[in-house]
């Protein structure tokens, strides 16, 4: 009986699809949605478009798994809508792989021009999550414990404006007045006062430095401005920690 609905409707070669394709095509669309999602998730990519279009293109291939479910008689009263749900099956199929590609494709180029070298991990702000992570280090807690390979390039400097000393700037930087063990770039402030122990910290996320205050008492200014979260140094800019300034510069 059901192959006379095919046989009469002439589409009897897309039985194959009513029988095991549908679910074949709607379990690879789910699959791949989920693999979208969950990758998206897991690496804090925000694609609102591809996660809207992966829930809504499933539903291309909810009427052909319908019409499977359906009763003889009902498969024969509507076996005029064969055609028309055997393409939308596919255009939902089709569509799927092609958004999974075009997704990923961006996920890769986003991934090579977001990539932390200190921590090896990709990510998607304009610094690495990690190294912009603010412990809110307390004077008794010491300097952080971002380890330094001791063998990579210097990437920077600071000048102290009064004392011309030049401190090298790394991946990883802390500013204040309190000494580290070896491993990590500690840039020591010994005769300021008003310096906390852990001042600020300045980091390298490949392409630019980073600016953040860690908490200290007196506060950080940037060019004259007390800042707030993270901010993005400028060859020539005026670090103000304490009474210290501190001259930037990647020449």
């Amino acid at each position: 009986m059901i192959s006379t609905i095919f046989e009469t409707t002439g589409t009897q070669n897309l039985a194959w699809f009513f029988y095991w394709g549908n679910f074949t095509f709607f379990a690879v669309c789910v699959g791949l949605a989920l693999l979208i999602l969950l990758y998206s998730y897991y690496k804090e990519i925000k694609a609102a478009i591809f996660k809207i279009l992966c829930l809504i293109i499933p539903v291309f291939l909810i009427p052909s798994i319908v019409f499977s479910f359906l009763s003889i008689e009902s498969k024969t009263s509507i076996s005029s809508f064969i055609m028309p749900f055997f393409v939308l099956g596919i255009i939902g199929v089709a569509f799927q792989i092609i958004l999974t590609i075009i997704y990923f494709s961006i996920s890769k180029v986003d991934k090579k021009d977001n990539y932390c070298q200190i921590h090896k991990i990709y990510y998607k702000e304009s610094f690495c999550p990690i190294c912009a992570l603010d412990f809110e280090l307390s004077d008794n807690k010491g300097f952080d414990d971002t380890i330094i390979d001791r063998d990579e390039k210097v990437k920077g400097f600071l000048i102290n404006t009064s004392s011309s000393k030049v401190y090298n700037l790394y991946s990883s930087n802390l500013i204040g007045r309190g000494r580290s063990s070896s491993g990590y770039n500690n840039i020591s402030i010994e005769k300021d006062q008003y310096v906390s122990r852990i001042h600020a910290r300045i980091i390298y996320d490949g392409r630019r430095f980073k600016l953040s205050d860690s908490s200290s008492a007196s506060g950080t200014y940037l060019n004259g401005n007390k800042i707030t979260g993270w901010l993005t140094l400028e060859d020539g800019d005026l670090i103000k920690v304490g009474k210290t300034v501190l001259k930037f510069t990647q020449k």
